[in-house]
């Protein structure tokens, strides 16, 4: 018994820290400094697509919380949580790869990926701060030690993101030909590790599973549809509001089980963040897929 909390110990507070910051150190390889460059030369679509796609997902949240609690619909403290949780984590890097499989802006995309992943230093705090004061009538309030989450942010999102820009900028080349293959090294690595810590606690989390899914489904739908209405409302091209609702709809696993895990230690909250991921290798591949094929 003390072997098994051991092991699962050292996946949630060891394996995980590290296979996230080589995660986000992976995303920043994508990123240059011209890249800031362009985004401060013709900053309207990076900038609308930002807002839309940060601010979205949060509203959506929100509104489905309280229409569920309105019409009596029973929904437990941890998918609430997870709900939030998820809604303020940035965007995650399997947005880059549902742009490319849907023809659609991927420079746009990396943009928007590496700006959210950067601008999470703030956005987690205020919005998980925002949440715990719209819902306050949880039996344990969202409460979200602020010093320790940005220090958490810090050391493994934006300090592993200027790593993977700094090794570009030396090592141009050779990132050139390892790019892909560390990124698909790190996710897989990610997934692996988020899976053994569902394995190792599954007496824990598996109690919310079956209520995660309709949310999680009805998450990932909703958010598509809302962000591609209000990127194509805003002005974007059809190109950039799909990217930007194909953005929209991905939040980063690694972000959401570093909260849950490590810094609140909640490992019941990460049961949403997990299965949303599963809803949206069927929802949001179905969407880039149908769009590429039929709607193009």
């Amino acid at each position: 018994m003390y072997a098994h909390q051991m092991f699962s110990f050292s996946l949630q507070a060891h394996a995980l820290p590290l296979v996230v910051f080589l995660a986000m150190a992976a995303v920043g390889l994508e990123l240059q400094w011209r890249h800031f460059q362009s985004l401060f030369a013709r900053p309207r679509v990076p900038v609308l697509g930002t807002l839309v796609h940060t601010l979205t997902f949060p509203f959506i949240a929100m509104t489905l919380i309280f229409a569920a609690k309105f019409v009596g619909l029973a929904i437990s403290d941890a998918t609430i949580m997870g709900i939030l949780l998820i809604a303020a984590c940035p965007s995650g890097g399997f947005s880059n790869v549902l742009a490319l499989m849907a023809k659609v802006n991927l420079p746009l995309s990396v943009m928007l990926t590496v700006v959210s992943s950067l601008g999470s230093f703030l956005t987690v705090p205020l919005l998980m701060g925002g949440f715990g004061l719209l819902v306050a009538e949880l039996q344990e309030p969202v409460r979200l030690p602020v010093i320790q989450t940005l220090v958490q942010l810090f050391l493994l999102v934006v300090l592993p993101i200027a790593v993977g820009m700094g090794l570009r900028q030396m090592k141009p080349r050779w990132v050139d030909q390892h790019m892909v293959r560390l990124q698909q090294v790190t996710q897989l690595a990610l997934y692996a590790v988020a899976a053994g810590i569902v394995v190792e606690n599954f007496s824990v989390m598996r109690a919310g599973f079956s209520e995660a899914i309709p949310w999680s489904i009805a998450l990932c739908a909703v958010n598509i549809a809302a962000c591609f209405v209000l990127a194509k409302w805003v002005g974007l091209t059809l190109d950039d509001a799909v990217t930007v609702a194909l953005e929209g709809s991905i939040r980063n696993l690694a972000v959401a089980f570093l909260i849950a895990g490590v810094v609140l230690d909640r490992l019941d909250i990460a049961v949403l963040p997990t299965v949303y991921f599963g809803a949206v290798l069927v929802v949001a591949i179905l969407f880039a897929k149908t769009w590429r094929l039929y709607l193009r």
